[in-house]
């Protein structure tokens, strides 16, 4: 099959024929309208023919030069559908476009694409939790606590403070951003538990989509921490999700710690793919310089 390779921006694309799209591809959350109308700057569309086959570009605007960029929040895009016969006309027309790129997608799509990981739980496998997860679980048993559903309302504070102490490179726009994400978000996919005492000890926020539970982010406060919260939060919505026999992923990071923590409940490392390059004047790569220095 053959067709024309296009560029549309979001305003003019058919969001019936791209929701179709994401649901008969089996695509993950974060190709959806609202996911990249919340945490996109911009986005555009690669589409193929009618629709037979299309990928989210979210983009960004400085100085007049435009680039491709991952949003925050968003692990990695798809392609979704049929793919052209020669899908180095796909990055071409980028390369066109964008004067610089740095793009998430989960398969390796384009050239000198660099490969990172998530950790992933399959329906499939007995959860198999380490030895520091049985220590904290064990830590929280005598706490006495429970775990319950929570609302987002209740979840968020917890969650966002715990983002701004380890991730500081997230913006005050990041974090609106990713408050109206989940405060909009379909309540029938999104869920929330937490575990409370006189207050708000730990929280951890999920998105179901296509049989795979999502753990979007979590957090816990001191007392959490030094009694193991965490780890029995995580390992009672993961056995949850395992015992309805869905897929359950994390999203993954770049820091040992989170990546052992994720291991530790019998994760194993997936992958995904880095298309990275830089076209844009030198001017404005010494401006941007200038601006961090």
């Amino acid at each position: 099959m053959s067709g024309p390779l296009q560029l549309i921006e979001r305003n003019a694309l058919d969001e019936h024929k791209w929701d179709k799209l994401v649901i008969q591809t089996a695509a993950t959350v974060y190709n959806q309208r609202y996911y990249l109308d919340t945490l996109a700057e911009n986005w555009c569309a690669v589409v193929w023919g009618d629709y037979q086959g299309a990928m989210a570009i979210p983009y960004s605007v400085r100085l007049g030069v435009k680039g491709i960029f991952t949003p925050n929040f968003i692990r990695s895009l798809d392609w979704m559908g049929e793919k052209p016969i020669d899908f180095s006309k796909v990055e071409a027309l980028l390369r066109k476009q964008f004067r610089r790129g740095n793009l998430n997608t989960n398969e390796s799509l384009f050239s000198k694409s660099s490969e990172q990981v998530y950790q992933a739980i399959d329906t499939e496998q007995e959860i198999q939790i380490g030895s520091q997860t049985k220590r904290s679980t064990k830590k929280f048993e005598k706490t006495g606590l429970l775990i319950e559903p929570v609302s987002i309302e209740e979840a968020l504070p917890v969650v966002i403070s715990e983002l701004k102490a380890k991730v500081k490179s997230l913006t005050p726009v990041d974090f609106k951003r990713f408050e109206q994400l989940l405060l909009n978000y379909d309540r029938k996919q999104c869920s929330c538990y937490g575990i409370r005492g006189e207050e708000l000890h730990a929280a951890i926020i999920l998105i179901e989509w296509n049989k795979h539970v999502l753990h979007i982010k979590s957090g816990v406060d001191e007392f959490g921490k030094q009694n193991g919260l965490m780890h029995a939060l995580m390992y009672e919505v993961i056995r949850k999700a395992v015992a309805n026999e869905k897929k359950f992923s994390f999203e993954g990071s770049f820091v040992p710690s989170v990546r052992q923590f994720n291991v530790g409940f019998g994760a194993t490392d997936r992958v995904y793919y880095n298309w990275k390059w830089d076209s844009s004047p030198w001017w404005f790569n010494m401006l941007l310089k200038l601006k961090k220095s």
